[in-house]
């Protein structure tokens, strides 16, 4: 979890480059007036191309959104970090990536960012913020959790998007308010009651509640986040109660913790990120599964590949399950 503070630092290991101090040999990106990107510090181009995908207006960004923020930000004296690029700014993980360069001013005109430009809003109200150093130079940022409320409203005024899956009952924007909130519950222990105090009069109070309602602090990326969501429509279908973060010991040792569990099925559900690649890791998810499968449990362990094949298995395993529950209710001889 970050730490957070006033007057922290902010250590990237991707240095801007002044105009001036390019050099031939070297590939470059512009990122805004005058500061650039080497080539091998920006996005990956995959990356790049999806995040254009779904961006409002198809703008490209090869820098990522902290590089872009501190590059605007130097060059708009007076101006202040906002929304999903002070979220970057402070290290959040996840769905800051693609979202355009957000600066506010308490004078001045607005104006509209582009690949080189950022947006640039007028604020009338009073904002809580936060001096921040990078690389001996101080920069003004909202504080997270102004950043946090600024970037709900981009979602919901469809600004600032990425991919997300169909989940019953809910829609879009609502799904990716649901992700933003878990994940900032997650890194930096913002509670929903701060952020629906902090948001009061700035959002729609029944758009946030829903969101509000549907968050959970246990998920370790947006992924888990749709797993969790999916997982509970298919629950509520079926009649079946879902519980986060279940421990599965043996003998007194901890195994491990399933991400989601259907406890009346035994029905262990278990997203595997990037990491469960490894060799090591591998291995080790593989005596785990055993000793799950040795405890009664059904393993539906997937990636983000092959996420709705595990869906399918769930659903099958919910209707098994009910069918199974029915047949014991009736008398014999019926």
């Amino acid at each position: 979890m970050n730490t957070l503070y006033n007057g922290m630092t902010i250590d990237l290991d991707t240095p801007l480059i002044h105009q001036k101090q390019r050099t031939p040999d070297r590939s470059y990106h512009q990122v805004s007036l005058r500061r650039y990107l080497r080539t091998e510090h920006c996005l990956q181009p995959w990356q790049v191309q999806n995040n254009a995908r779904y961006h409002p207006r198809n703008l490209s960004y090869h820098a990522p959104a902290a590089v872009r923020a501190i590059a605007h930000a130097v060059e708009q004296r007076g101006c202040i970090i906002a929304g999903f690029s002070a979220l970057a700014l402070y290290g959040l993980p996840y769905l800051v990536e693609g979202a355009d360069t957000t600066l506010v001013t308490t004078s001045g005109h607005t104006s509209l960012g582009g690949p080189c430009r950022p947006t640039i809003r007028r604020s009338r109200t009073l904002l809580a913020i936060w001096t921040v150093t990078h690389r001996g130079v101080s920069l003004q940022a909202v504080t997270p959790l102004t950043a946090v409320i600024q970037a709900l409203v981009q979602v919901k005024r469809g600004e600032h998007r990425w991919n997300t899956i169909t989940v019953e009952g809910l829609a879009p924007e609502e799904i990716r308010g649901i992700q933003l909130v878990d994940c900032v519950r997650r890194f930096w222990d913002i509670t929903p009651s701060s952020i629906a105090k902090a948001a009061r009069h700035k959002i729609d109070a029944a758009w946030l509640h829903k969101v509000l309602l549907h968050s959970s602090a246990l998920a370790d990326s947006p992924k888990e986040t749709e797993m969790r969501l999916l997982v509970a429509a298919l629950a509520d279908r079926h009649g079946c109660t879902v519980e986060e973060q279940v421990p599965l010991r043996v003998g007194g040792q901890l195994v491990t913790v399933f991400d989601l569990a259907i406890p009346e099925l035994k029905i262990a559900v278990m997203y595997d990120g990037a990491h469960h690649s490894d060799y090591q890791q591998r291995n080790k998810d593989s005596s785990i599964t055993l000793k799950m499968i040795a405890q009664g449990w059904t393993p539906a362990r997937c990636s983000a590949a092959t996420m709705f094949e595990c869906l399918d298995l769930i659903e099958k395993l919910m209707r098994e399950g009910r069918g199974a529950a029915q047949a014991e209710k009736v008398p014999n001889g019926f």
